[in-house]
């Protein structure tokens, strides 16, 4: 998993003043410093899995296969889990899911340890994580919003953010070192050990009350509501979309960097660590500056330069076989990354209102977990087909095809729409 702003002042230093002072609100700063730790050992985790993977098997195919396997569950889960979260507290659900999460990684602990890992644990293991996933991302994502009062629901959003990112950041780095010092095992152990944090966190913390949808509608019911909801909104249908796009053609470079690494830059599997490390840097300075920034950022502007950005790093890891170069492009991947979550996460969280949020995060999560599993599988396998450097060049080329359709069409200029133009409804931009 899977991401804005909103500060009134023109001044430059205000930003970033009002960007520390929401950790005034206790519940908040223990939350978001819970989840930057859980997150890391998450990332920690992926680089170690991942080499452990590509280790076993060789083959950029079952790479892409069990991230399909860990996505999948939450791709059809997701929709109706954005349901559950209009109705029920969405902090009873994340307690429910971290504590899954956490014992499927004290569960792969044991595995490896014992010597009984196999490829076919990891996809199951992975399976059970994304059915956890599936309930949990919806519920997360509009429970955040609930730390602080009202009228710093977007600062907490925008910050929301930026704590994946900074996981993004030092996960990757840290499993890196952990794995060559201490080896896969100790990665894992150091993830499972993190989720006791965000559970201690989520039985302490007391979120604000939110408008809940009735629970006298029945689920498909509701399913249908926050569907036409957003089809009828062409700025949230069309956030949707790109949500899909970027992680199919984007996002899905991160979970082959361990094929990439060995096929591209002829390092060992573990050299993904330098690849995933360098687009955390990339959307941690990426984030920095857009906190600074605050609203003087357009989402569209921001859109329209992360496809742009995704395309210029896509071609370049594809033309390359220098690591340094390799770096730098997941580097460009990283600034690409921050900015289109923040701009598609913002006009979701900022326009849509509360009784409506969860179904909303639901179908622009649902975009994102669909495509990072299919665009993993299909650059895993056609990489080992006809080789991962022809296979980006399609991808770049293909990205390149969206950022002109989005400018030949106009509609790129949708996502600035305000929350009385959503309300409109009818596709109004």
């Amino acid at each position: 998993m899977s991401n804005r702003v909103s500060a009134d002042s023109t001044d430059v230093a205000e930003p970033k003043e009002s960007s520390l002072r929401i950790f005034r609100h206790r519940d908040f700063a223990l939350f978001f410093s819970a989840a930057s730790i859980s997150n890391g050992g998450s990332w920690m985790q992926l680089v170690a899995v991942q080499a452990l993977m590509y280790n076993l098997t060789h083959r950029g195919t079952w790479l892409g296969l069990s991230t399909v396997v860990s996505l999948v569950p939450a791709v059809l889960l997701t929709p109706y889990a954005g349901v559950l979260a209009d109705r029920v507290s969405r902090q009873a659900i994340l307690r429910i899911t971290q504590t899954v999460q956490m014992c499927m990684a004290f569960s792969m602990f044991a595995l490896y340890t014992s010597g009984s890992i196999t490829p076919l644990w990891i996809i199951t293991i992975g399976f059970v994580n994304g059915v956890a996933a599936g309930f949990q991302t919806s519920a997360w994502q509009s429970f955040v919003p609930l730390l602080v009062p009202t009228d710093e629901m977007l600062q907490a959003v925008r910050l929301n953010s930026v704590q994946f990112t900074l996981a993004r950041a030092i996960g990757p780095a840290l499993g890196g070192i952990v794995v060559r010092f201490g080896g896969i095992g100790a990665a894992i152990l150091v993830n499972a050990v993190t989720y006791v944090l965000v559970i201690a966190t989520l039985l302490i913390v007391r979120p604000r009350m939110s408008a809940m949808a009735s629970r006298q509608q029945g689920v498909m019911a509701g399913l249908l509501q926050g569907a036409r909801y957003m089809w009828n909104r062409r700025p949230l249908r069309l956030a949707v979309l790109l949500a899909l796009a970027g992680s199919t053609f984007g996002q899905s470079l991160q979970y082959i960097a361990s094929a990439l690494a060995e096929n591209l830059f002829h390092r060992p599997s573990e050299g993904n660590a330098g690849l995933l490390t360098a687009l955390g840097i990339g959307a941690l300075l990426s984030s920095a500056y857009t906190v600074r920034m605050g609203d003087r950022l357009r989402r569209s502007t921001q859109a329209m330069a992360s496809i742009a950005l995704f395309v210029v790093s896509i071609a370049l890891i594809a033309s390359t076989s220098s690591y340094l170069l390799g770096q730098f492009a997941y580097f460009v991947s990283g600034v690409a990354h921050l900015q289109m979550a923040v701009a598609l996460n913002t006009l979701i969280q900022g326009t849509v209102p509360d009784e409506y949020r969860g179904r909303a995060m639901s179908f622009y999560l649902l975009g994102i977990l669909a495509g990072i599993p299919l665009g993993s599988q299909v650059l895993g396998t056609l990489g080992d087909i006809i080789g991962f450097r022809l296979t980006l060049a399609l991808d770049a080329s293909a990205f390149a095809l969206v950022l002109v359709a989005l400018l030949v069409s106009g509609w790129w200029r949708d996502l600035d729409a305000t929350p009385e133009q959503i309300s409109v409804g009818a596709n109004a931009a």
